[in-house]
């Protein structure tokens, strides 16, 4: 047994170890540990931190530890990044002054609020933080964006601007209780401890005192709280995120007067559902899990072991869990527990992916319906959203939601990422070159590229993501001669410009604002695997890559951790919102190594 065997089957081992009650996998993507910072700081609010397991000594000692040289924090790791995150940084000094974790005038707190105050202090934080600053009566509501009520009445003529029609599905279950919290200018002042006066810039407007001011709990207001009502999932979620949960108890706690179904266990089980997010989720406790993604890492690790020749019949069992437990009535799959009312794009075309390439004879009709769905979800450019069709920029939603778009995209438009993905599958299916969706797929994609030929990436980092993602996906289409498309074998030829010496690649977040760092980073173990897959198919078609592709399967093989069986990132690699907001997603660091070097063995195999 080669080196290469040994790898693969030593990661098998740790995928089949670590799968959970021998039906899925989930290992917990996280956003920062500011956000258990942010929680500490609700659960004052809400009156709760005596009922809570948030151990406020062990997340001091992770902030204490992970503070950086200029006196920030990461929001996560990218360690080609020398500039630390503001809102993040805001947090956390929050957290430990309230807290009172340490001195005011330790060295860790001077060196955090001369950082802030460096950035321009507290005015220069994203619109979302100023909003939870609003909350604690720390900055004035007048300065932040206003939601008109109307825009969440859906009947009469008001349905042409009902707002859940015109966002992201993400933004939605976050602005409802934003514009409820907005309207009444709710405000809580919790003493002097949870001031930050001292992070203010000169000049800042003063910030009123709100609690004395009538609130109008009038009809639109009720019709908001009727809407909030109906985001709340099974889990207890609201809209299967943390911080619109967050966001709506505070909401829930203020209306609770007017309305007798708000009650304890309401609260209880939210609160629940996020203590297991944010406290209890293995190595990924502590770091800011903001949602349960266990079908997409069901999907990827599957996928990930048939790609490394594992039998098929070993892994039904996985394969039937997910189709009878999550796969909902249009034959889409949703990311993770509470998003059964959104499933996506992506993840459904993963999952086509591996019923088309490993199980077209077993489970036929959930194939079909699946791709039927995906057909049917493409927008006329040709591409795919995540979770919309026709979720494109709106001028009247910008007008009074603008202000939001720095601290998340607010519109679910195509992207090239999401829709490679889905070509994979339909190639996997049978679909070819001559089906009308197949032509409109690959003219978005060409239409998408960049003049240096590769592509921005939505969902990963970022244009080496949207390369391994695109090139797999053609090439496999009955029919595409990759060595005569002069478009795709551009972007292998930028690809493989963009390797490291160690034989690596790598790809900062920072990409994403600066052209200098297109296709630049330390090398990572998830995007030397995105590398790799598009590598395979140029090598396949007989184009030569100089090499690049055996540098970089030696370079995968090389970092194998054989302590922990399977690979790690140093950098993040995971994009919550372009140029805002990252994640890092513990399972692609896993599961891609596995798909690129099982893929990269059969290539051997087909040549030998």
């Amino acid at each position: 047994m080669n080196c290469l065997d040994k790898v693969l089957e030593s990661v098998k081992q740790y995928a089949w170890r670590t799968q959970k009650d021998s039906s899925y996998w989930l290992y917990a993507p996280y956003l920062g540990s500011f956000f258990i910072s942010q929680y500490y700081l609700v659960l004052n609010l809400l009156d709760r931190l005596h009922q809570s397991r948030l151990d406020v000594k062990k997340l001091s000692e992770i902030l204490l530890k992970t503070q950086r040289k200029d006196g920030g924090w990461y929001q996560v790791p990218d360690p080609n990044n020398q500039t630390s995150h503001m809102d993040a940084t805001i947090f956390n000094y929050w957290f430990l002054k309230a807290s009172q974790s340490v001195p005011v005038d330790s060295d860790a707190m001077t060196r955090a609020r001369e950082f802030i105050l460096d950035q321009g202090g507290l005015q220069s934080a994203s619109h979302m933080t100023k909003i939870w600053l609003c909350l604690f009566g720390q900055y004035e509501w007048s300065e932040l964006a206003h939601i008109p009520l109307f825009a969440f009445r859906n009947d009469s003529i008001y349905k042409y601007s009902f707002v859940q029609n015109w966002v992201a599905q993400w933004v939605y279950p976050h602005i409802l209780p934003i514009a409820y919290l907005r309207n009444i200018n709710y405000q809580k002042f919790l003493g002097q401890n949870f001031d930050l006066n001292e992070l203010n810039a000169i000049n800042c407007t003063p910030v009123l005192d709100h609690t004395k001011e009538k609130r109008n709990y009038d009809w639109s207001v009720k019709n908001l709280v009727d809407k909030i009502h109906l985001m709340r999932r099974p889990q207890g979620t609201y809209g299967a995120y943390s911080v619109s949960t967050l966001f709506t108890l505070i909401v829930l706690k203020d209306y609770q007067q007017l309305d007798e179904s708000i009650n304890e266990d309401l609260f209880k089980q939210s609160i629940d559902f996020i203590e297991e997010l944010y406290l209890n989720s293995d190595t990924s406790s502590y770091l800011g899990v903001l949602d349960d993604g266990r079908w997409w890492d069901t999907l990827l690790i599957t996928m990930g072991l048939l790609e490394c020749d594992e039998e098929s019949k070993k892994l039904e069992p996985s394969v039937e869990y997910f189709l009878e437990n999550a796969v909902q009535e249009c034959g889409g799959i949703p990311y993770g527990l509470d998003f059964e009312y959104a499933p996506d794009t992506d993840d459904t075309g993963i999952m086509a992916l591996i019923l088309a390439k490993f199980y077209a004879q077993k489970f036929p009709n959930e194939l079909k319906k699946a791709n039927e769905w995906l057909i049917s979800m493409q927008n006329t450019d040709g591409g795919f959203g995540a979770f919309a069709k026709g979720n494109y920029e709106s001028i009247l939603i910008k007008l009074f939601a603008g202000k939001f778009q720095n601290s998340a995209e607010i519109f679910d438009a195509s992207s090239v990422d999401v829709t490679a993905h889905i070509l994979e599958g339909w190639a996997e299916s049978g679909y070819a070159l001559k089906d009308r969706h197949v032509q409109m797929a690959i003219q978005y994609l060409k239409n998408q590229q960049t003049s240096f030929g590769a592509w921005e990436g939505r969902w990963g980092v970022n244009y080496i993501y949207a390369v391994g993602s695109v090139v797999p996906a053609v090439a496999k289409l009955e029919g595409f001669d990759l060595k005569n498309e002069k478009w795709i074998l551009k972007s292998i030829d930028w690809l493989a410009k963009c390797q490291n010496d160690d034989g690596g690649f790598g790809e900062s977040t920072q990409s994403y604002v600066n052209k200098e760092w297109i296709g630049r980073g330390l090398s990572t173990a998830s995007q030397t695997a995105w590398a790799i897959l598009a590598l395979i198919e140029a090598e396949r078609a007989g184009y030569s890559t100089n090499g690049c592709l055996k540098k970089a399967v030696d370079y995968l093989v090389g970092i194998f951790d054989w302590k922990e069986e399977r690979w790690f990132d140093v950098s993040s690699v995971g994009t919550g919102h372009r140029r805002l907001l990252y994640m890092q997603y513990p399972v692609y660091s896993i599961a891609w190594p596995m798909i690129a070097l099982g893929r990269y063995k059969k290539l051997v195999n087909e040549k030998n």
